[in-house]
């Protein structure tokens, strides 16, 4: 199963603390994220990468577990990868952050290809040459499944509030980006621990703009980001009459109730219903031992 059907939430962990390195599995959210990045001091990076390559060498898991790795345009970016082919590491998936170029992914590609040939990669786009190159990035490689939107470090670049009129138009890039190139988008972290129904409110503003998923920095935004992720009973309502009066042969632009619908609605309320049957999947099956990311 693609990365983007499997993917509501990807709780993030310093890769400092290993007490905590399975917290995803114990707390429903659907990947677990291991952090050598912006989560590790530089001091600590090489402790850092040293338990998080062990942990991910140790086989069977019951959910899919990620590494974010340091910029490839750093020298911890490529300590980070010497360690996953050096250590026997398996990640499910590789993040790389600060993403400006194809040619970024391509040279991990290269890499990582001889010994770890399945691993997924998600590019980060994070900075105001990420966002500019975005359509190059996404189809930079078959590997790539798909496109993280980093609002903090854009932020913090360009020096705008990290709310969301300013983060808008890099947002909506992004997700038509990865929805052109038949990728998954996973939307920036909310910061404010304290406050759930933000959370929530913010992820369904960008599911509403093509995001699939949300990364998330706490156990409690878990629950929130699926709730907003899934569609409303109305609009799933909605969806199977619009699909029910398209089945009955007639085809063509048709009314329904106060509104008119032809294929393209059609084919929205097909995929409304799609979702929602993957949220009905993902929340009533178990996952299973071992499961790698294009299994679950």
């Amino acid at each position: 199963m693609p990365l983007s059907m499997a993917c509501r939430s990807m709780l993030v962990t310093p890769a400092l603390e290993p007490t905590r390195f399975d917290k995803a599995a114990e707390v429903g959210a659907d990947v677990g994220l291991l952090d050598l990045e912006d989560g590790v001091p530089r001091a600590f990076k090489p402790e850092a990468r040293h338990l998080a390559t062990e942990h991910l060498a140790r086989g069977r898991r019951s959910r899919p577990m990620a590494l974010r790795i340091n910029s490839l345009r750093t020298e911890d970016g490529l300590r980070d990868v010497l360690a996953l082919l050096d250590t026997g590491a398996r990640p499910d998936i590789v993040l790389l952050p600060k993403v400006e170029s194809p040619a970024e992914l391509q040279q991990l590609d290269a890499l990582l290809s001889p010994r770890l040939p399945d691993v997924a990669l998600l590019a980060i786009i994070e900075t105001s040459r990420g966002v500019a190159s975005v359509e190059d990035i996404a189809s930079a490689t078959p590997r790539l499944q798909g496109l993280v939107f980093g609002a903090a470090d854009l932020s913090a670049q360009l020096g705008i509030p990290l709310t969301w009129e300013p983060m808008l138009y890099a947002r909506a890039r992004i997700a038509m980006a990865a929805g052109a190139a038949g990728l998954s988008a996973i939307d920036s972290p909310y910061f404010d621990l304290a406050d759930l129904d933000a959370v929530e409110e913010e992820t369904r503003r960008a599911r509403a703009l093509g995001f699939g998923g949300k990364i998330v920095i706490h156990p409690a935004q878990v629950a929130a980001v699926h709730r907003a992720l899934r569609p409303c009973a109305r609009s799933v309502d909605h969806a199977r009459r619009v699909v029910a009066q398209a089945e009955d042969g007639k085809g063509g632009i048709r009314r329904l109730g106060n509104g008119m619908v032809g294929p393209p609605l059609v084919a929205a309320a097909r995929r409304v219903l799609a979702n929602e049957h993957r949220m009905e999947e993902l929340e009533s099956t178990p996952r299973r031992q071992g499961a790698r990311t294009g299994d679950t």
